[in-house]
């Protein structure tokens, strides 16, 4: 179990030292350390339990330029050792490990490979505060996508193909309530594999407005048939600016279409869209928008498995500050509505929603040492008659880190 919903690796800086090379090798050592009291580790509902918790996190960036070939390779690891004051069981290591090839053929033909392997607790959705936060289950994944660029062979038009490939594989856990009682996830039900490939087509209407397409098809397969197998196509149209009215950003909308194999599962059609945007309110503070509608697989683990998928409405909104020269301020907060269909005549939809806020200041101490203080609340509150799926949390946390 545990949870790491509070945890976030620190972000590497391409900017500060970068002073190591082993030939034409750059190589970036950084580490954080962090403490963080969480008033509710096992976001229950009822019979809280808090923490305190210690994060030690050390990692590595190395990168390259290939001149010979136009190419750039990276390669990235980052370990998380969280160790909990009071709940020693609790106690465990979060790694990440990823990494990417770029390259440039003749004729602005552009290759761009990528691969990153998590072996985790964290929600495989969290970054972007997308889809369902509830898991505390162990996963390992493997996230692989390829993308190819025809940027100057058509003109205006921009063509790309791009195919990914993402598995992930959970853990059976067990968790026991204050009356004694312990349950078992078979996580195993809930791994799956999703294989996508679409194409990209982006017009250049003018010098910082494109209009695009994309066309999507992919399958996703589950380990058993606790869940069925399901195919999906979808189709989106939008715009791409940039710096238009200080604003750089994309928004995209489309329908999608997903069939399940197992007829007894609802199928989905329905409209998805996308849009993200920065604005440069004045020269040191910048306004960012997320917004997201669309339609994910709903996991086994959490507790409504008969419903195979759900409809997923989120706004995430972020202010950041440069306040002086070494204080960087910032304050996001976000509110997310999950509807889970009913699966049978005479049921009800389920409906999620979660609201939370993070105030964090940054202040850099010197180029390559900085530290943090954040605070985080979250509030989940649903319709279902399974109490624990609505909870109430907050977490504090002070971070110093450093990139050499």
């Amino acid at each position: 179990q545990g949870n790491i919903y509070y945890t976030n690796p620190l972000t590497f800086d391409p900017t500060a030292q970068g002073n190591i090379h082993v030939g034409p090798i750059k190589v970036d050592p950084f580490f954080s350390t962090s403490e963080s009291y969480d008033n509710n580790i096992f976001d229950a509902a009822r019979n809280k339990e808090s923490d305190f918790i210690t994060t030690l996190s050390p990692g590595i960036n190395l990168s390259s330029p290939i001149k010979s070939i136009k190419s750039e390779a990276n390669f990235n690891y980052l370990a998380n050792f969280l160790e909990y004051a009071d709940h020693s069981d609790e106690s465990h290591i979060d790694q990440y490990l990823g990494g990417s090839f770029k390259t440039m053929f003749p004729f602005g033909l552009g290759l761009i490979i990528q691969d990153r392997f998590e072996d985790t607790e964290r929600p495989p959705y969290y970054d972007l505060i997308y889809g369902e936060l509830v898991q505390r289950i162990r996963r390992h994944s493997n996230d692989f996508s390829a993308t190819v660029a025809l940027p100057e062979y058509f003109g205006r038009l921009e063509p790309e193909i791009y195919y990914s490939n993402y598995d992930i594989q959970y853990e059976d856990t067990t968790s026991t309530n204050a009356q004694g009682t312990t349950t078992t996830f078979v996580g195993k039900n809930s791994s799956y594999n999703t294989q996508l490939i679409g194409t990209r087509l982006t017009y250049k209407l003018f010098t910082k407005l494109n209009t695009l397409a994309e066309f999507n098809v992919g399958k996703t397969s589950y380990d058993t048939n606790v869940i069925g197998d399901s195919e999906f196509f979808e189709s989106l149209f939008g715009i791409q600016f940039k710096e238009t009215a200080k604003t750089t950003g994309i928004f995209k909308v489309g329908y999608r279409i997903r069939n399940y194999d197992n007829e007894k599962f609802d199928q989905f059609n329905g409209l998805i869209l996308s849009y993200e945007s920065r604005t440069l309110l004045t020269p040191s503070t910048y306004l960012d928008i997320l917004l997201r509608k669309s339609q994910e697989e709903a996991l086994v683990t959490n507790t409504i498995a008969n419903r195979n998928f759900y409809e997923l409405n989120s706004i995430y909104l972020t202010i950041s500050r440069q306040i002086t020269g070494k204080i960087k301020g910032n304050f996001s907060n976000y509110y997310q509505l999950l509807n889970y269909p009913a699966v049978q005549s005479g049921q009800s939809d389920i409906k999620t929603f979660t609201f939370g806020f993070r105030p964090y200041i940054d202040y850099k101490i010197q180029k390559w040492l900085t530290a943090t203080l954040s605070f985080w609340y979250d509030n989940r509150s649903t319709t279902s008659n399974i109490a624990d799926l609505g909870w109430e949390k907050s977490v504090t946390t002070f971070t110093i880190g450093a990139t050499f």
